[in-house]
């Protein structure tokens, strides 16, 4: 009995739920019966949706299940575009954002969530892959650099035969007679270089080719003091590369100590335009020459007695020049006779000045008093200079 109650229960709640399934999809209505029901507005609710009026109505108190899921994904999308602007920092004039959302594409059916989210920066800074080169610093001379080390006891050592020397002989070793080397005044080169190729590279501001050079005539001119000329040299084509001069001029003259002469370049391009160059000046402190009475060894008076040439005590510079003399002689010309003349202002002076000299040089070359003459004599003060002789003819 209950079982054919169950059954009969359940085929009348089928025939229950036929009647909404087919006002739903309007099976055997016809088209007249579901315009008017548009019109009137009586049409069959979707399952769910109430009535208008009832409670759960839109615009009453709640919203439909469908509804309801769309408004979260705009709240979804508001957040992400705020977002999105705070990033990017940007804002409009009004302080209202910008209302672009996120691509369809972003975002996934029934999901507020995107399914990628891409943050980019911007800047000039650029990571490096490169690592930087490996450096060791080594020394190659580790192995041996104590094997370098000079040897102080051998640098401290004394000779057994300076000792000697030194005991034996020491009235030699300790006065002030003895040959000093590093005394260069009067140099062991015989004449005065002069360069005037290079001189006519500098004249003409270029360094020129064999060629070139070949097609240039030349002049060299030495010229004293008061501008006249003491010698005089010129060539037809290619200047020489070195010129000797023996500081004496064809009349027989010799370059006189203290005395200035400036050398003076004239070069002639194939044009026939000059160039003209200066040279340094030539001023010697002491001078060696030869004439026909012996080898003379002039002496600049400006450094023995003062710029003034009138004292009678030499100075600092003149006890060192007498000195380099007195060396020059001990070395090339010991035991040769000795006279010295002294050109001053006046004839006492010079007597004087010759004196002078000859007692300095006698305690430098160790000879009687007898070895050394002198004589003083008066000369203009561009002439006036010590001569020592040596009577070798």
């Amino acid at each position: 009995m209950n079982r054919q109650l169950r059954i009969v229960s359940l085929f009348a709640l089928g025939l229950a739920a036929a009647a909404p399934s087919h006002a739903l999809f309007g099976i055997g209505k016809k088209k007249e019966k579901i315009e008017a029901d548009k019109k009137s507005g009586d049409m069959q609710r979707l399952p769910g949706m109430p009535a208008p009026g009832e409670e759960g109505t839109p615009g009453a108190e709640g919203m439909p299940k469908m509804a309801d899921e769309e408004k979260k994904q705009q709240a979804m999308r508001e957040a992400m575009k705020e977002a999105r602007d705070q990033m990017k920092g940007g804002r409009s004039d009004d302080g209202e954002r910008a209302s672009s959302g996120p691509p369809p594409s972003s975002m996934p059916a029934g999901s507020g969530l995107p399914t990628e989210v891409v943050i980019k920066g911007s800047g000039d800074n650029k990571l490096n892959s490169q690592k930087p080169p490996l450096r060791i610093d080594s020394d190659p001379f580790e192995s041996i650099r104590a094997s370098l080390k000079p040897d102080e006891s051998l640098l401290l050592a004394e000779s057994p035969l300076t000792i000697t020397w030194r005991r034996t002989h020491p009235e030699f070793m300790l006065n002030g007679r003895v040959v000093e080397p590093w005394r260069t005044t009067f140099s062991e080169r015989p004449g005065i270089a002069f360069y005037p190729r290079e001189q006519l590279f500098e004249a003409v501001g270029r360094r020129l080719e064999q060629k070139e050079t070949r097609a240039y005539q030349w002049q060299l001119t030495i010229a004293d003091e008061e501008g006249r000329v003491f010698q005089h040299y010129e060539g037809s084509s290619n200047p020489p590369e070195e010129l000797i001069w023996s500081g004496q001029n064809d009349q027989g003259e010799w370059i006189k100590a203290g005395r200035a002469y400036s050398p003076i370049y004239m070069f002639t391009d194939p044009g026939g335009s000059p160039h003209t160059k200066v040279g340094k000046t030539l001023q010697f402190t002491g001078v060696i020459h030869q004439e026909p009475d012996g080898l003379h060894i002039s002496m600049d008076s400006s450094v023995l007695f003062g710029t003034t040439k009138g004292a009678r005590d030499l100075e600092k510079g003149g006890t060192a020049l007498v000195r380099s003399a007195a060396d020059l002689i001990k070395r090339r010309f010991s035991g040769i006779p000795v006279r010295i003349q002294a050109f001053a202002s006046g004839k006492e002076l010079g007597d004087a000045q010759a004196k002078l000299v000859q007692d300095k040089m006698m305690a430098e070359l160790m000879i009687p008093q007898n070895g050394i003459n002198y004589e003083g004599a008066s000369a203009p003060f561009s002439e006036q200079r010590i001569e020592v002789v040596l009577l070798n003819r």
